[in-house]
């Protein structure tokens, strides 16, 4: 996926409808689930370009029920209620790290296709992004058993 500048003008041939001044975020991704009714993941990276700190509060996903924020770390995985973002720092959401938990998913969300998802701010702000869909191992960062296996995922 390509980047979305903070104009809310495609750096690539992707555009979001809405955009934080200052915020990029790109190469959004949602790994569905192999087993139909379990919660997917969501990736994507995020740069904060302005000359403030960025809080991300929310994310939401086209088509799904919820949406949360967790965090990998030691072996167990945590819910998240925000993330700051100093100026000039980035984020990445990545197996094993950062990923977003996407419950009670719609259907038609299908490898191959593409959805949308949006990310919101303490300030309101949002960005939203194409959000490519793929089958769990087919991506070229694919959630790995160690990133997901073992831990409770029942919510």
């Amino acid at each position: 996926m390509d980047a979305v500048t903070a104009t809310g003008t495609p750096t690539g041939e992707a555009a979001g409808p809405d955009a934080k001044p200052g915020i990029v975020a790109a190469k959004a991704r949602l790994v569905l689930p192999v087993i139909a009714g379990r919660p997917a993941a969501a990736y994507f990276s995020l740069h904060n370009e302005g000359p403030a700190t960025a809080t991300l509060v929310a994310v939401h996903v086209a088509g799904a029920g919820k949406a949360e924020m967790h965090r990998t770390q030691g072996g167990s995985m945590a819910p998240i209620d925000k993330l700051d973002i100093v100026p000039g720092g980035a984020l990445d959401f990545s197996p094993g790290n950062f990923h977003v938990m996407v419950f009670d998913l719609d259907p038609a969300l299908k490898p191959g296709g593409t959805g949308e998802i949006t990310l919101t701010f303490s300030d309101g702000d949002k960005v939203s992004l194409p959000l490519a869909i793929e089958a769990m191992g087919t991506g070229s960062q694919s959630m790995s058993g160690h990133d997901m296996g073992g831990m409770d995922m029942q919510h």
